[in-house]
Protein backbone atom coordinates (compact mmCIF):
# COMPACT_ATOMS: atom_id res chain seq x y z
CA UNK A 1 0.00 0.00 0.00
CA UNK A 2 1.33 2.96 -0.89
CA UNK A 3 1.54 6.58 1.00
CA UNK A 4 0.17 9.99 0.44
CA UNK A 5 -0.55 13.16 1.97
CA UNK A 6 -3.85 11.52 3.60
CA UNK A 7 -2.54 8.18 5.28
CA UNK A 8 -4.64 5.56 3.04
CA UNK A 9 -7.41 3.25 4.71
CA UNK A 10 -8.38 5.42 7.56
CA UNK A 11 -11.64 6.47 6.71
CA UNK A 12 -13.06 2.64 6.67
CA UNK A 13 -16.23 1.43 5.80
CA UNK A 14 -15.93 -2.15 6.74
CA UNK A 15 -14.64 -2.85 10.28
CA UNK A 16 -13.63 -6.42 9.59
CA UNK A 17 -10.63 -7.90 11.39
CA UNK A 18 -8.45 -8.61 8.11
CA UNK A 19 -8.98 -4.71 7.28
CA UNK A 20 -8.30 -4.05 10.67
CA UNK A 21 -5.14 -5.70 11.29
CA UNK A 22 -4.41 -3.38 7.63
CA UNK A 23 -5.22 0.19 8.92
CA UNK A 24 -3.40 -0.93 12.07
CA UNK A 25 -0.41 -1.44 10.15
CA UNK A 26 -0.61 1.85 7.66
CA UNK A 27 -1.16 3.67 11.21
CA UNK A 28 1.92 2.11 12.63
CA UNK A 29 3.99 2.77 9.33
CA UNK A 30 2.97 6.38 8.66
CA UNK A 31 2.83 7.55 12.40
CA UNK A 32 -0.87 8.71 11.51
CA UNK A 33 -3.78 7.72 14.28
CA UNK A 34 -7.17 6.59 12.29
CA UNK A 35 -10.06 8.66 13.29
CA UNK A 36 -12.52 6.86 11.96
CA UNK A 37 -11.65 3.55 11.49
CA UNK A 38 -12.45 1.92 14.86
CA UNK A 39 -15.84 1.46 16.81
CA UNK A 40 -15.29 2.56 20.15
CA UNK A 41 -17.38 0.08 22.71
CA UNK A 42 -20.11 2.71 23.48
CA UNK A 43 -21.06 3.30 19.75
CA UNK A 44 -20.96 -0.73 19.64
CA UNK A 45 -24.03 -0.63 22.30
CA UNK A 46 -25.76 1.96 20.77
CA UNK A 47 -25.60 0.12 17.96
CA UNK A 48 -26.55 -3.53 19.35
CA UNK A 49 -29.66 -1.29 21.31
CA UNK A 50 -31.08 -0.49 17.77
CA UNK A 51 -30.38 -3.73 15.82
CA UNK A 52 -32.16 -5.11 18.52
CA UNK A 53 -35.39 -3.04 17.82
CA UNK A 54 -35.32 -3.98 14.15
CA UNK A 55 -35.47 -7.73 14.89
CA UNK A 56 -38.42 -6.96 17.14
CA UNK A 57 -39.95 -4.54 14.60
CA UNK A 58 -40.16 -1.77 16.01
CA UNK A 59 -38.17 0.22 13.21
CA UNK A 60 -38.97 -0.04 9.75
CA UNK A 61 -35.47 -1.39 8.19
CA UNK A 62 -31.78 -0.89 9.13
CA UNK A 63 -31.75 2.45 6.89
CA UNK A 64 -34.54 4.33 9.44
CA UNK A 65 -32.76 2.61 12.63
CA UNK A 66 -29.66 4.17 11.36
CA UNK A 67 -31.64 7.83 11.01
CA UNK A 68 -32.23 7.40 15.09
CA UNK A 69 -29.20 5.91 15.44
CA UNK A 70 -26.97 8.63 14.63
CA UNK A 71 -28.16 11.23 16.94
CA UNK A 72 -27.18 9.07 19.51
CA UNK A 73 -23.36 8.01 17.85
CA UNK A 74 -23.03 12.02 17.57
CA UNK A 75 -23.46 12.74 21.01
CA UNK A 76 -20.95 9.81 22.17
CA UNK A 77 -18.42 11.31 19.46
CA UNK A 78 -18.98 14.52 18.42
CA UNK A 79 -16.47 15.11 16.35
CA UNK A 80 -16.52 11.60 14.76
CA UNK A 81 -20.05 11.29 12.91
CA UNK A 82 -20.46 8.15 11.08
CA UNK A 83 -22.40 7.96 7.37
CA UNK A 84 -25.87 7.12 7.45
CA UNK A 85 -25.01 4.31 4.64
CA UNK A 86 -21.69 2.61 7.17
CA UNK A 87 -24.20 3.13 10.45
CA UNK A 88 -27.49 1.24 8.50
CA UNK A 89 -24.54 -1.45 7.10
CA UNK A 90 -23.08 -1.89 10.69
CA UNK A 91 -26.68 -2.22 12.07
CA UNK A 92 -27.86 -4.83 9.78
CA UNK A 93 -25.20 -7.08 10.01
CA UNK A 94 -25.93 -6.80 13.97
CA UNK A 95 -29.27 -7.48 13.51
CA UNK A 96 -28.80 -10.55 11.49
CA UNK A 97 -26.38 -12.04 13.87
CA UNK A 98 -29.71 -10.81 16.55
CA UNK A 99 -32.38 -13.42 14.28
CA UNK A 100 -33.13 -11.20 11.85
CA UNK A 101 -34.24 -13.09 8.44
CA UNK A 102 -33.56 -11.71 5.42
CA UNK A 103 -36.58 -10.32 4.24
CA UNK A 104 -35.18 -9.00 1.10
CA UNK A 105 -34.61 -12.99 -0.20
CA UNK A 106 -37.97 -13.88 0.79
CA UNK A 107 -41.29 -13.17 -1.20
CA UNK A 108 -44.07 -12.50 1.17
CA UNK A 109 -47.90 -13.74 0.65
CA UNK A 110 -48.85 -10.18 0.35
CA UNK A 111 -46.13 -9.70 -2.60
CA UNK A 112 -47.30 -13.17 -4.22
CA UNK A 113 -51.01 -11.97 -4.60
CA UNK A 114 -50.07 -8.72 -6.01
CA UNK A 115 -48.13 -10.33 -8.39
CA UNK A 116 -50.56 -12.80 -9.42
CA UNK A 117 -53.29 -9.97 -9.45
CA UNK A 118 -50.89 -7.89 -12.04
CA UNK A 119 -50.06 -10.85 -14.42
CA UNK A 120 -53.59 -11.36 -14.80
CA UNK A 121 -54.05 -7.79 -15.79
CA UNK A 122 -51.27 -8.01 -18.18
CA UNK A 123 -52.97 -11.09 -20.05
CA UNK A 124 -56.13 -9.21 -20.51
CA UNK A 125 -54.25 -6.62 -22.09
CA UNK A 126 -54.98 -3.85 -19.23
CA UNK A 127 -51.38 -3.40 -19.08
CA UNK A 128 -49.41 -2.92 -22.50
CA UNK A 129 -46.07 -4.12 -20.96
CA UNK A 130 -44.65 -5.84 -18.26
CA UNK A 131 -42.57 -2.49 -17.20
CA UNK A 132 -45.68 -0.95 -16.62
CA UNK A 133 -47.40 -3.82 -14.36
CA UNK A 134 -44.08 -3.57 -12.71
CA UNK A 135 -43.64 0.22 -11.85
CA UNK A 136 -47.46 -0.59 -10.50
CA UNK A 137 -46.42 -3.09 -8.07
CA UNK A 138 -43.58 -0.87 -7.29
CA UNK A 139 -46.19 2.20 -6.49
CA UNK A 140 -48.78 -0.26 -4.69
CA UNK A 141 -45.54 -1.52 -1.94
CA UNK A 142 -44.23 2.25 -1.90
CA UNK A 143 -47.59 3.21 -0.77
CA UNK A 144 -48.24 0.25 1.99
CA UNK A 145 -45.01 0.93 3.45
CA UNK A 146 -46.14 4.81 4.31
CA UNK A 147 -48.91 2.92 6.46
CA UNK A 148 -46.37 0.40 7.86
CA UNK A 149 -47.13 0.57 11.83
CA UNK A 150 -44.61 -0.54 14.75
CA UNK A 151 -44.42 -4.31 15.36
CA UNK A 152 -45.75 -5.52 11.73
CA UNK A 153 -43.18 -7.70 9.42
CA UNK A 154 -41.23 -4.80 7.45
CA UNK A 155 -41.88 -4.43 2.91
CA UNK A 156 -38.80 -4.64 1.77
CA UNK A 157 -37.75 -2.32 -1.37
CA UNK A 158 -37.86 -4.69 -4.69
CA UNK A 159 -36.07 -2.87 -8.02
CA UNK A 160 -38.19 -3.25 -11.32
CA UNK A 161 -35.27 -5.87 -12.33
CA UNK A 162 -36.62 -8.10 -9.78
CA UNK A 163 -40.59 -7.43 -10.20
CA UNK A 164 -40.41 -7.61 -13.84
CA UNK A 165 -38.64 -11.45 -13.04
CA UNK A 166 -41.21 -12.61 -10.78
CA UNK A 167 -44.07 -11.39 -13.15
CA UNK A 168 -42.79 -13.29 -15.71
CA UNK A 169 -42.35 -16.24 -13.71
CA UNK A 170 -45.77 -15.97 -12.03
CA UNK A 171 -47.18 -15.60 -15.82
CA UNK A 172 -45.61 -19.05 -16.63
CA UNK A 173 -46.76 -20.70 -13.44
CA UNK A 174 -50.03 -19.86 -14.05
CA UNK A 175 -50.28 -20.69 -17.84
CA UNK A 176 -51.02 -16.95 -18.90
CA UNK A 177 -51.13 -16.46 -21.99
CA UNK A 178 -48.89 -13.01 -22.68
CA UNK A 179 -45.80 -12.00 -24.21
CA UNK A 180 -45.02 -12.48 -27.90
CA UNK A 181 -48.46 -13.03 -29.48
CA UNK A 182 -48.67 -14.07 -33.30
CA UNK A 183 -50.85 -11.43 -35.33
CA UNK A 184 -54.00 -11.99 -35.64
CA UNK A 185 -55.43 -12.55 -39.54
CA UNK A 186 -57.47 -8.97 -38.43
CA UNK A 187 -54.55 -7.39 -37.77
CA UNK A 188 -52.66 -8.21 -40.74
CA UNK A 189 -55.37 -6.83 -42.78
CA UNK A 190 -54.93 -3.21 -41.17
CA UNK A 191 -51.35 -3.70 -41.90
CA UNK A 192 -51.61 -4.43 -45.72
CA UNK A 193 -54.21 -1.66 -45.99
CA UNK A 194 -51.73 1.10 -44.07
CA UNK A 195 -48.43 -0.62 -46.39
CA UNK A 196 -51.06 -0.13 -49.35
CA UNK A 197 -51.61 3.30 -48.66
CA UNK A 198 -47.31 3.93 -47.72
CA UNK A 199 -46.88 2.25 -51.81
CA UNK A 200 -49.08 5.11 -53.34
CA UNK A 201 -47.42 7.91 -51.51
CA UNK A 202 -49.82 8.99 -49.07
CA UNK A 203 -47.53 8.94 -46.33
CA UNK A 204 -44.43 11.15 -46.50
CA UNK A 205 -42.92 8.50 -44.56
CA UNK A 206 -42.51 4.81 -42.94
CA UNK A 207 -42.54 6.13 -39.91
CA UNK A 208 -45.72 8.23 -40.16
CA UNK A 209 -47.27 4.95 -41.73
CA UNK A 210 -46.57 3.54 -38.85
CA UNK A 211 -48.33 5.85 -36.30
CA UNK A 212 -51.26 5.65 -38.57
CA UNK A 213 -51.52 2.07 -38.12
CA UNK A 214 -50.60 2.02 -34.53
CA UNK A 215 -53.98 4.36 -33.82
CA UNK A 216 -56.03 1.56 -35.77
CA UNK A 217 -54.60 -1.02 -33.46
CA UNK A 218 -55.36 0.76 -30.39
CA UNK A 219 -58.80 1.21 -31.49
CA UNK A 220 -59.25 -2.20 -32.18
CA UNK A 221 -57.96 -3.27 -28.72
CA UNK A 222 -60.27 -0.80 -27.01
CA UNK A 223 -63.61 -2.54 -28.70
CA UNK A 224 -61.79 -5.74 -27.38
CA UNK A 225 -61.56 -4.35 -23.81
CA UNK A 226 -65.31 -3.51 -24.33
CA UNK A 227 -66.51 -6.42 -25.57
CA UNK A 228 -64.45 -9.71 -24.49
CA UNK A 229 -65.87 -12.00 -26.30
CA UNK A 230 -64.19 -10.30 -29.76
CA UNK A 231 -61.19 -11.69 -28.14
CA UNK A 232 -58.33 -10.27 -25.88
CA UNK A 233 -56.41 -7.45 -26.68
CA UNK A 234 -53.22 -7.49 -28.30
CA UNK A 235 -51.52 -4.34 -26.77
CA UNK A 236 -49.07 -3.76 -29.47
CA UNK A 237 -45.68 -1.60 -29.26
CA UNK A 238 -44.60 1.05 -31.86
CA UNK A 239 -42.08 -0.90 -32.23
CA UNK A 240 -43.61 -3.72 -32.93
CA UNK A 241 -46.01 -2.66 -35.26
CA UNK A 242 -43.24 -0.83 -37.67
CA UNK A 243 -41.26 -4.15 -37.19
CA UNK A 244 -44.17 -6.32 -38.90
CA UNK A 245 -45.32 -3.36 -41.09
CA UNK A 246 -41.63 -3.02 -42.47
CA UNK A 247 -41.33 -7.21 -42.65
CA UNK A 248 -45.14 -7.32 -44.50
CA UNK A 249 -43.64 -4.80 -46.80
CA UNK A 250 -40.56 -6.55 -48.15
CA UNK A 251 -42.92 -9.74 -48.64
CA UNK A 252 -44.99 -7.44 -50.73
CA UNK A 253 -42.37 -6.30 -52.71
CA UNK A 254 -42.76 -2.76 -51.55
CA UNK A 255 -39.06 -0.51 -52.08
CA UNK A 256 -38.23 0.18 -48.91
CA UNK A 257 -34.65 2.43 -49.96
CA UNK A 258 -32.33 2.76 -46.86
CA UNK A 259 -30.91 5.72 -48.43
CA UNK A 260 -34.44 7.52 -49.26
CA UNK A 261 -33.16 10.88 -52.41
CA UNK A 262 -34.19 13.85 -51.30
CA UNK A 263 -37.26 15.56 -52.67
CA UNK A 264 -37.16 19.21 -54.04
CA UNK A 265 -39.36 20.28 -51.36
CA UNK A 266 -36.39 19.19 -49.13
CA UNK A 267 -33.68 20.43 -51.18
CA UNK A 268 -35.25 23.59 -51.43
CA UNK A 269 -35.26 23.91 -47.40
CA UNK A 270 -32.13 22.30 -47.10
CA UNK A 271 -30.05 24.60 -49.68
CA UNK A 272 -32.32 28.04 -47.85
CA UNK A 273 -30.34 26.29 -45.11
CA UNK A 274 -27.46 26.78 -46.40
CA UNK A 275 -27.75 30.03 -47.70
CA UNK A 276 -28.11 31.15 -44.44
CA UNK A 277 -25.50 29.69 -42.68
CA UNK A 278 -23.18 31.34 -45.93
CA UNK A 279 -24.21 34.17 -45.28
CA UNK A 280 -23.27 33.82 -41.35
CA UNK A 281 -26.66 34.44 -39.65
CA UNK A 282 -25.99 33.05 -36.57
CA UNK A 283 -25.17 29.26 -36.45
CA UNK A 284 -21.85 28.43 -35.28
CA UNK A 285 -21.27 25.05 -37.41
CA UNK A 286 -22.59 22.74 -39.47
CA UNK A 287 -24.01 20.71 -36.91
CA UNK A 288 -26.18 23.26 -34.91
CA UNK A 289 -27.77 24.33 -38.04
CA UNK A 290 -27.94 20.73 -39.26
CA UNK A 291 -29.98 20.62 -36.07
CA UNK A 292 -32.46 23.63 -36.61
CA UNK A 293 -33.54 21.67 -40.58
CA UNK A 294 -34.14 18.38 -39.06
CA UNK A 295 -36.47 19.91 -36.51
CA UNK A 296 -38.20 21.79 -39.63
CA UNK A 297 -38.12 18.80 -41.62
CA UNK A 298 -39.94 16.96 -38.44
CA UNK A 299 -42.80 19.60 -37.85
CA UNK A 300 -43.32 19.43 -42.09
CA UNK A 301 -43.73 15.30 -41.88
CA UNK A 302 -40.67 14.31 -43.11
CA UNK A 303 -37.70 12.36 -41.02
CA UNK A 304 -34.33 12.77 -41.81
CA UNK A 305 -31.36 12.07 -39.23
CA UNK A 306 -28.78 15.00 -37.90
CA UNK A 307 -25.95 13.61 -40.08
CA UNK A 308 -27.90 13.55 -43.11
CA UNK A 309 -29.12 16.96 -42.72
CA UNK A 310 -25.57 18.33 -42.35
CA UNK A 311 -24.73 16.53 -45.61
CA UNK A 312 -27.10 17.84 -47.34
CA UNK A 313 -26.60 21.55 -46.21
CA UNK A 314 -22.57 20.28 -47.42
CA UNK A 315 -24.15 19.36 -50.97
CA UNK A 316 -25.88 22.61 -51.38
CA UNK A 317 -23.12 25.09 -50.71
CA UNK A 318 -20.99 23.63 -53.14
CA UNK A 319 -23.85 24.34 -55.60
CA UNK A 320 -23.72 27.26 -57.46
CA UNK A 321 -25.61 30.16 -55.71
CA UNK A 322 -27.83 30.68 -58.40
CA UNK A 323 -28.78 26.40 -58.46
CA UNK A 324 -29.70 27.08 -54.84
Amino acid sequence: MQSSGKAPGLKARCTHEPLRHKIRIESDRTGKKPTRAYWTAAEDRAIDRFARAVVRHECRDATAAARDCGAALVRLRPYHARTLRTTAARISVRALAFGRKRIHVIWTPEEWRLLKELARKVSSGRFREVRQAARAFAAEMKRRRKGWAPGARPIPVRTLAAIDRKLRYVAREADLAWGFRDWSPQEDRVVDRFIGRYSDGRFRSFRSAARACQAVLERLDAARQRHPGRGRPYGRSFSAIKQHLNERAVKRGVPMPLFRRWTDAEQRIAARYAGRFAAGEGWRDKLSIAAALQRELGRLGYERAVQACRAEIGRALLRPAGAR
